[in-house]
């Protein structure tokens, strides 16, 4: 391209131009350039030769006649004056010229049609390349708006199943509830079942028979132990209650936070037992 701008400007410029090959701008001086666009010399014009003096001329003599009618002819007697001879003028010589400007008559040259061509294909393919870029610059909208819109359609879809499931937890828990209830009510015994858990500040995970009786939460090696090892008093002291999956990587696992700081992880063999045990522990903390 910038070959044949170099070449469009170079025709405007038909008297004064030159391409210079250079391989370091050191090498471009004011001096070589100056040099390259100095006009060719012109050669002097040439003295004329001066030519030698004519010979003087003598006038005829007539001769006389015999007529007695014909008057005397006076002869100029006087010395003949040397010829003088003019300088020729001086050959007017007019300076050469590297390129002459086209007239409005001048038909076009074939170079002069290639130049305008080139000018042409380059004023074409930067239009090109701005409607490319215009295009571009359009499409990347669309696909920004677009992402934008499917991250917010996928937010919504999130929190509406994140409602869903918080419903349907409260509703089976609820359920849990009433059933537990009614099983206290039939049997008149607490929840019980088997159960692991890791008490706080122990990195241990212990297997233990659960009974919950009341506000109260006892532990037994099996269930034919009569005596429990260990025992957990929930009366108003659970905080929170939430699932642990994600915390021990461990399934049906659920974490119980008390007002005394403590955290206790379960968890249980199927999920129907993990349910029981999560409204178990939210009946005690209720009726304290």
């Amino acid at each position: 391209r910038a070959l044949v701008h170099g070449k469009a400007v170079g025709a405007l410029f038909r008297a004064s131009n030159a391409q210079i090959n250079t391989s370091s701008l050191a090498e471009l001086t004011e001096e070589r350039v100056r040099a390259r666009l100095a006009p060719a010399p012109v050669p002097a014009p040439r003295p004329a030769t001066p030519t030698s003096p004519a010979p003087p001329v003598t006038p005829p003599v007539s001769a006389p006649t015999a007529s007695p009618l014909i008057a005397p002819v006076a002869i100029n007697t006087a010395p003949p004056q040397p010829a003088v001879h003019q300088q020729p003028a001086p050959e007017v010589v007019s300076p050469i010229r590297t390129g002459s400007p086209r007239s409005a008559s001048t038909p076009r040259t074939e170079r002069q049609l290639e130049i305008e061509a080139a000018e042409r294909r380059v004023r074409e393919e930067m239009e090109r390349q701005k409607r490319a870029e215009i295009a571009k610059r359009q499409r990347e909208t669309q696909e920004r708006e677009a992402r934008e819109q499917e991250l917010y359609a996928q937010k919504q879809a999130l929190e509406l199943e994140r409602q869903r499931k918080e419903e349907a937890d409260r509703v089976a828990r609820e359920a849990m509830k009433k059933q537990l209830i009614e099983m206290e009510r039939l049997r008149g015994a607490g929840l019980s079942g088997f159960i692991t858990i890791q008490q706080a500040g122990s990195p241990f995970w212990k297997r233990r028979f659960y009974v919950m009786r009341g506000q109260t939460l006892a532990f037994y090696r099996d269930e034919n132990d009569r005596a429990p090892i260990s025992d957990m008093r929930l009366g108003s002291r659970v905080v929170h209650i939430a699932d642990a999956s994600l915390d021990v990587l461990i399934p049906n696992s659920f974490r119980v936070d008390l007002l005394n700081g403590e955290t206790h992880y379960f968890f249980s063999d199927t999920n129907r037992d993990k349910e029981m045990a999560i409204a178990g522990f939210m009946k005690c903390n209720e009726s304290a």
